[in-house]
């Protein structure tokens, strides 16, 4: 039984579990706001200069990530999970802010 402890504290990489932690939360945390969007249809307190800053800003990083993955012939995971879902939920905030802020 210790060997397999010692085979899994080995293989634990405490950098990467911070990366998908980190990400996770960060991923996570744009939810509540697509819910009440959702649910409300108020977008009276979005800012255009901070939906288009924050959708381009995540649509371009994801691009270098999963380019500069590719060269390297890695993946960062967690960081594609936290900009995949990002650029859903701020396509969503965007279209959301188009329909309801008329």
């Amino acid at each position: 039984m210790s060997n397999f402890i010692i085979t899994i504290y080995k293989k634990f990489n405490f950098f990467n579990f911070l990366g998908w932690f980190g990400n996770i939360i960060l991923s996570i945390g744009v939810i509540p706001q697509v819910i009440q969007t959702w649910q409300t249809h108020d977008v009276s307190s979005f800012n255009w200069s901070f939906l288009l800053m924050w959708a381009f800003g995540v649509l371009f990083t994801f691009i270098y990530i999963v380019e500069g993955d590719i060269k390297k012939g890695e993946r960062q995971y967690p960081l594609w999970l936290n900009y995949f879902v990002n650029i859903i939920a701020t396509s969503y905030l965007v279209f959301a802010k188009i329909v309801y802020g008329v």
